[in-house]
């Protein structure tokens, strides 16, 4: 009561909000399974002199604090697991300014992703990171996870993109990292540091993003293989050859039948077994005709039964709005666990090969699809009730085999809160250590996002 007394006291009605309908609005993200964590208020505010008077109260009062962008997580990273204030940026998706010059986009963190690419084509430009949650993800919530997506193949991550960004600090102070600057060695990066901390080191309210000009031709390849082996065999061996297109994906048979089941979306060759996807985008038609006859003469030689080539932009828009609706579709099979394991390309075929395998040992179904192209696969995992332990060593034996590959246990998703008692498989005692130092540094009293990426001892 005292708190809700301070919030009222330093807040009217228009920023914090207490009624319970609208708390289970923000009890829950995209992370499938019983997670659901009510907070004590949401609070929506419109500028960052707002955040900072909170954020001060915060740290007065011991309150956690939630970041939270368009609620697409999908390992719990915007849950309120310890009560408190979320602060949801969806009020502030202003785009600032558009420099021409230096090609830097000045944005607010609550513009949802998709949007940018539209503001940016009246300009002849665009930004490259394009997460399968595009159209409801946000900015701020892309830079706190260094989101990844098809694209980033040929151009890289979020964090490849992020030039500057405003940050308001746990003690309620006000920082900005980096700069439209090519360069920069004048010591630590805190710039780097913040993208992909996921929200326990302080609120991103600014970011400038580097964008680049619009390929004027593009061309979408859609192969279907009759084995899901041949199909990572030929991504590698293509990649191995230094045909490299903007994205490469690929979906497993069962993913496919999935979507078609459980959407309204079409894609042809439907009963063709596991497909890649691959996009190419060049400055001239005749480069984009001369890779993809490339691409297409390789994948038929190791083991396609077909290749189908989309030029025009509507067909191509259909293919990859059918690649973004996989997570949904399976979402609507049963109780979904969702993993992002990434391993060198190399061992891609080694790998997936060995997921699949573990549908009979544990009698489930197991879809895997993803960015073939960066080692970067999704694994959605149907949860059986009868299993003791939630599907722990099921997801045990994937981060082994993972790890013994040389890979990491998320490569796009993050560690979050689902994740944290399996981040040993990727980091070392040292390093958790030493994360948990540098989070000691900026909130020593643990109000940013607490419950995320690691537990501290103490908490609140």
């Amino acid at each position: 009561m005292k708190t809700l007394n301070v919030l009222r006291e330093e807040f009217d009605s228009n920023l914090l909000y207490i009624e319970e309908d609208l708390l289970l609005k923000y009890a829950r993200d995209e992370t499938p399974g019983d997670y659901h964590f009510v907070p004590d208020f949401v609070f929506l505010p419109r500028n960052s002199r707002e955040i900072v008077r909170l954020v001060k109260v915060a740290k007065k009062e011991r309150i956690p604090i939630v970041p939270r962008g368009g609620g697409t997580s999908r390992c719990g990273g915007s849950l309120a697991v310890q009560g408190g204030v979320v602060l949801s940026l969806e009020r502030m998706q202003k785009i600032i300014d558009i420099d021409e010059r230096n090609l830097i986009l000045e944005i607010q963190p609550g513009c949802i992703t998709g949007n940018i690419n539209g503001f940016l084509s009246e300009y002849n430009l665009f930004y490259p990171p394009d997460p399968a949650s595009i159209d409801s993800c946000s900015i701020g919530g892309n830079v706190a996870t260094n989101a990844g997506g098809p694209r980033c193949l040929r151009y890289g991550l979020t964090r490849n993109y992020v030039q500057g960004i405003e940050v308001i600090l746990p003690d309620g102070s006000k920082e900005f990292f980096g700069g439209k600057l090519e360069k920069n060695a004048t010591g630590y990066s805190f710039l780097n540091l913040f993208i992909g901390s996921e929200g326990t080191l302080g609120v991103i309210t600014r970011i400038l993003l580097k964008v680049i000009p619009i390929p004027p031709f593009s061309a979408t390849l859609l192969t279907p293989f009759n084995s899901l082996k041949d199909a990572t065999n030929a991504a590698s061996k293509v990649l191995a050859l230094g045909l490299v297109p903007s994205a490469l994906e690929f979906m497993d048979e069962d993913s496919v039948c999935a979507t078609i089941q459980n959407s309204e979306k079409k894609i042809p060759f439907k009963d063709k077994g596991t497909f890649l996807i691959a996009l190419i985008e060049e400055n001239s038609r005749e480069d984009v005709l001369r890779m993809s006859e490339k691409m297409g003469e390789q994948f038929l030689e190791y083991g396609a039964s077909d290749v189908f080539i989309a030029e025009e932009k509507y067909q191509q828009e259909k293919i990859w709005d059918f690649r973004r609706s996989i997570s949904e579709a399976l979402d609507h099979t049963g109780t979904i666990i969702p993993e992002d394991i990434v391993v060198p390309r190399s061992n891609l075929p080694i790998f997936v090969t060995y997921v699949k395998e573990l549908e009979k040992k544990y009698d489930t179904a197991i879809y895997t699809f993803g960015h073939i192209g960066d080692g970067n696969i999704h694994i959605n995992i149907i949860k059986r009730e009868e299993w003791n332990d939630g599907g722990e060593k099921l997801i045990t034996d994937i981060f082994n085999k993972a790890t013994s590959l040389g890979g990491r246990i998320s490569g796009e998703h993050g560690i979050g809160f689902t994740k944290k008692r399996f981040l040993h498989f990727s980091r070392t005692e040292k390093e958790i250590e030493l994360m948990k130092g540098i989070k000691r540094g900026f909130d020593p009293f643990n109000i940013m996002n607490p419950g995320k990426i690691f537990d501290l001892k103490g908490g609140i």
